[in-house]
C-alpha cells in the first residue's frame, strides 16, 4: 500500500517570469482578484492568423462574478463548433509547418532510440509469482508479464506474457490490474485511444484464459479480491439506466463501490457503498480471512473517510454489502486528514497524516472499532504502531511477521523494515539515490517487490524474500547510453518567503555553473504528488545535446509531507508559482547555471497550469515554455467534467473567496496586451478525459492576440486519438518530443553557437 493510493488521480499527467521575485513588487503585476482586466478588441484585418483569431473572438462574452467583470474573449473556442474545428486544424498545420523547418535530421532517430529504452513498472507479487508491466524494443505499448519467484527444480524463471494490449486493438492500452491473493486470477482494465474508460476483464493466470466476466464504466477502478478468489469488490461509474448516468459525460462523477461474483451477470452486482458527493472515490480492502471489509472513501487530495463492516463470523453466511445486521461503522469520518485502512489478522491498520503531517500507522482490533461504533465519546482503541518521523512515510507493506516502510528522505526513497510491534529491524540498501516506484508485498509469502530507478540508473525490478534484509534483482532494463557520464547535483533555493525549495540537476560529469548552460526545467507542484529522481528517457536527448535537465520540488507536492502539500493548494497556490519563479531566476542568476535566454520550462496537466502562470507572471526570466494538456481558465475549469473532483485542490469559482484567488492567478485572465512574451508551444489531445482541450485553444489564442504580432512565436498543436498521457503509444511519444525539442532548440538557439 502506498501513499499514492490515497491520491489516486493525482497523476494528472506523467509527462513546465517578471513580477514576484527578488525586490520586485508583487502588487505591481499580480491582481488582487477584485479588478477587471482590460482585453483588446479584435483585429479586423492583418495576417491570416490575426483574422482567424478575430473571427474566433466574435463569440466573446463577459460575465459578472461577485461584482467582478470577467472577460472571456475566446469563449467560442471551448465549444465543439465549426470555428473551433477550423481554428484547431489551421493552428496545428501552422505549427507542423514551422516544426518541419526546425527539426534536425538526426533528431527523430535519436529521440526514437532513447524513448524506446525499456520500461518496467507496476510490479506486484501474489502467491508464487511476480507480475509486472514491460515494454522494450519496437513495442508500442507495455505488456503484462508474470514470472515465478522460485522456478521449478531444474528450470529457469522465464517471463510469460499475460496481457498484450496490442492484440486487442491498435490503440488499446492496459490501464490497471489487480491479482487475486494467490495469483490465480487477474482483474484488469482495457481502454482505447488514451481515454482511460476501462472495461474490466478477468483472466485465469495459469492458462491465460479470459473469463466471460466483463464490466464497463470502470475508469480508474480499484479491485479488492476475496481470499476465496470467487469474487471481488470494485469501483465503477453509473451505466445507462442507473441513477446519475450522463450519456454526454460518462465516467466523470458518481463512482460507486460494487461486489461481483465470478461467473455472474454484472448487471446484478450488489451496490456496496455510494458516497454522498459525486466527486468522492470509494475503494474496498478485504481482510485476509474475508470477514471484514474496510471502505476507504477519498474526498479529494486532502481528506478521506474510513468505514468498517463485519461480513459475518461464519463463512457460509457472510454478506457482501452492509445491512441492518451488518452495519457500516465509521472509523474516521468528516475529518480534514487522509486515511487508508486495511485489516490483517483481526487488526485494522490505518495509514494517515492525522496529527502527523509526514504520516504514521495506527492499529486497533477490528472488533474493538466495531464495538465502539459511531460513539465518538467512547475511547478510541487506535494506537500508534509506526510513529511519525523526520522522513515522509510514502508506503508500507505487511510481510508475514514484518512490515516494510517506503520513506522519502531528502527527495529520495528509503526502505526500512520493522517488526509487527513497530520496533526497527534494519534499513534495506537501495542501489543508489533514486526512486522506489513499485512497492508491494504479500502478507502470506512475506515477499516484497520493489521497482527502482534513478536519473543515472535504468529501471530494475527487485525482490526481498520473507527473511531477507537485502534486495535481489529479478530483471532490469538495459540502456544503450552510458549513464555513468552524467551526474546529479542538488540545491536548495530560497522562495519569496524564504522557504527552501529542493532542486535536482542532471548534467555531464564535471560540468560546473558558468552561466552558459541551456537548462530545461520541469516541475509540477500539486495534488500531493512527489517528484523523485527517477529514470527519465527524453531528457537523455537534452543531456547529449550538452544541456542541463532540472527538476524543482515545489510546494503542493508530497515530497515533504502534508504540510508541504497544503502550503501549495487552495488559497496557497500562489506559493507554488513563487517557488517556480524563484528557481528559474536562481538558475539564470545567483545559481550561475544559465541566463534567461538559455532557459526553457516544461510541464503538463497541473504542471501546464504552472507553465501558464509563469508565462504570464515572469516572462522575462526564461526564453521558452512547452506546455501540455494544461489548465489555463481557472474561473471555468470546474465546468468541464471531471474537473469538479479537483475543487479540493484548487477551489471553485462558485465560492466568492475561492473565485478571488482563482481569478487572481488564472493564466487565461492574466494575459496582458503588449507584454513581452517568451516563445510558447501549447499542446493538447482530443481524447483527454481529464483536462478539457478547450483550455489550450483559448489560452493559445489569447497569447497570440496579446502579442499584437502578425506571426507570433506562440504555437498550438492538438494530437489526435490520444488522451491525457496514459496509454500513449511510443511512436506518438516520439512525435511529441520531436515537436518539443525542435521547438526548444529553435527558441534557445541550441547549436547555433
Amino acid at each position: 500500500m502506498t501513499r499514492s493510493k490515497l491520491t489516486t488521480l493525482g497523476t494528472l499527467g506523467s509527462i513546465a517570469l517578471a513580477a514576484c521575485g527578488g525586490a520586485q513588487d508583487t502588487a505591481a503585476t499580480t491582481p488582487t482578484g477584485t479588478e477587471s482586466v482590460e482585453v483588446s478588441e479584435p483585429t479586423p484585418s492583418g495576417s491570416e492568423l490575426q483574422r482567424l483569431n478575430a473571427r474566433a473572438r466574435e463569440g466573446a462574452r463577459t460575465e459578472t462574478l461577485f461584482g467582478v467583470e470577467v472577460a472571456d474573449p475566446f469563449f467560442a473556442l471551448e465549444n465543439d463548433a465549426p470555428i473551433t474545428t477550423e481554428w484547431i486544424e489551421w493552428q496545428s498545420a501552422r505549427t507542423r509547418t514551422a516544426l518541419e523547418g526546425w527539426t534536425r535530421p538526426a533528431m527523430s532517430e535519436r529521440l526514437g532510440q532513447v524513448l524506446r529504452i525499456g520500461v518496467i513498472s507496476g510490479a506486484s507479487t501474489y502467491g508464487p509469482n511476480v507480475f509486472f508491466s514491460r515494454r522494450e524494443g519496437e513495442r508500442e505499448q507495455p505488456a503484462l508479464y508474470v514470472r515465478p519467484l522460485v522456478p521449478a527444480r531444474g528450470q529457469t524463471a522465464e517471463d510469460r506474457v499475460l496481457i498484450d494490449p496490442l492484440t486487442l486493438g491498435e490503440r488499446a492500452a492496459l490501464d490497471w490490474y489487480f491479482a487475486s491473493p494467490t495469483g490465480r486470477y487477474l482483474a484488469y482494465g482495457i481502454s482505447n485511444n488514451g481515454d482511460e474508460r476501462s472495461t474490466l476483464h478477468v483472466l485465469e493466470v495459469a492458462t491465460g484464459r479470459v473469463l466471460e466476466d466483463a464490466i464497463e464504466h470502470c475508469k480508474w477502478s480499484d479491485v479488492s479480491w476475496l481470499h476465496a478468489e470467487d469474487g471481488f469488490y470494485y469501483r465503477r461509474y453509473p451505466r445507462a439506466g442507473e441513477p446519475d448516468f450522463d450519456a454526454s459525460q460518462p465516467d466523470s462523477y458518481h463512482a460507486r463501490l460494487f461486489f461481483h461474483r465470478l461467473g455472474s451477470d454484472p448487471a446484478a452486482d450488489v451496490l456496496v457503498y455510494a458516497p454522498t458527493d459525486p466527486t468522492f472515490f470509494p475503494s474496498a480492502s478485504v481482510s485476509d480471512d474475508d470477514r471484514y471489509v474496510a471502505v476507504n472513501n477519498s474526498r479529494g487530495w486532502s481528506q478521506g473517510d474510513v468505514y468498517l463492516f463485519d461480513r459475518g463470523a461464519r463463512a457460509a453466511q457472510r454478506v457482501t454489502a452492509p445491512d441492518e445486521a451488518h452495519p457500516l461503522v465509521p472509523v474516521r469520518e468528516g475529518r480534514e486528514q487522509l486515511y487508508e485502512a486495511r485489516v490483517h489478522d483481526g487488526q485494522l491498520y490505518l495509514f494517515t497524516n492525522e496529527d502527523a503531517p509526514r504520516y504514521r500507522i495506527l492499529r486497533a482490533p477490528a472488533a474493538a472499532l466495531l464495538a465502539r461504533g459511531a460513539n465518538a465519546s467512547a475511547p478510541d482503541p487506535l494506537t500508534v504502531l509506526v510513529p511519525e518521523s523526520d522522513a515522509t512515510l510514502d508506503g508500507w507493506a505487511i510481510l508475514q511477521n514484518r512490515i516494510a516502510l517506503h520513506e522519502l528522505v531528502d527527495v529520495r526513497s528509503r526502505v526500512r523494515l520493522v517488526r509487527m510491534d513497530g520496533r526497527a529491524i534494519s534499513e534495506v540498501t537501495l542501489p543508489a539515490r533514486g526512486e522506489v516506484s513499485s512497492f508491494q508485498g504479500d502478507p502470506e509469502t512475506g515477499n516484497l517487490v520493489v521497482g527502482f530507478s534513478s536519473f543515472v540508473n535504468a529501471p530494475t525490478l527487485l525482490t526481498l524474500g520473507a527473511r531477507a534484509t537485502t534486495l535481489s534483482a529479478v530483471t532490469s532494463v538495459s540502456s544503450p547510453i552510458d549513464l555513468s557520464q552524467y551526474e546529479i547535483t542538488t540545491a536548495r533555493v530560497a522562495s519569496r518567503d524564504g522557504t527552501q525549495v529542493p532542486v535536482t540537476l542532471v548534467h555531464r560529469r564535471g560540468v560546473t555553473p558558468d552561466g552558459n548552460a541551456h537548462v530545461l526545467l520541469y516541475a509540477y507542484g500539486g495534488f500531493n504528488i512527489s517528484l523523485l529522481p527517477a529514470f527519465a528517457r527524453h531528457p537523455l536527448y537534452w543531456l547529449e545535446r550538452g544541456g542541463v535537465y532540472a527538476v524543482a520540488n515545489l510546494r503542493g507536492g508530497g515530497e515533504l509531507g502534508e504540510e508541504w502539500h497544503r502550503a501549495g493548494n487552495l488559497g496557497n497556490k500562489e506559493h507554488v508559482f513563487e517557488d517556480m519563479e524563484a528557481v528559474i531566476r536562481w538558475l539564470g542568476g545567483e545559481g550561475g547555471w544559465s541566463s534567461p535566454s538559455r532557459i526553457a520550462i516544461t510541464g503538463g496537466s497541473n504542471g501546464g497550469l504552472l507553465m501558464g502562470a509563469m508565462i504570464t507572471r515572469a516572462p522575462d526570466a526564461f526564453r521558452a515554455a512547452a506546455t501540455y494538456v494544461g489548465l489555463y481558465d481557472m474561473v471555468r475549469y470546474h465546468h468541464f467534467p471531471p474537473a469538479e473532483i479537483w475543487a479540493t485542490e484548487y477551489g471553485s469559482a462558485d465560492d466568492e473567496a475561492q473565485f478571488r484567488w482563482l481569478y487572481a492567478y488564472s493564466p487565461y485572465h492574466r494575459v496582458r496586451d503588449g507584454q513581452v512574451m517568451p516563445q510558447v508551444l501549447v499542446e493538447t489531445a482530443d481524447h483527454d478525459t481529464r483536462v478539457y482541450w478547450g483550455h489550450s485553444t483559448k489560452f493559445a489564442a489569447r497569447l497570440q492576440e496579446a502579442t499584437g504580432e502578425a506571426d507570433p512565436s506562440v504555437w498550438f498543436f492538438r494530437e489526435q486519438q490520444v488522451g491525457h498521457g496514459a496509454g500513449t503509444p511510443v511512436s506518438v511519444l516520439i512525435e511529441r518530443y520531436v515537436r518539443m525539442y525542435a521547438f526548444l532548440e529553435h527558441a534557445l538557439e541550441v547549436g547555433a553557437e
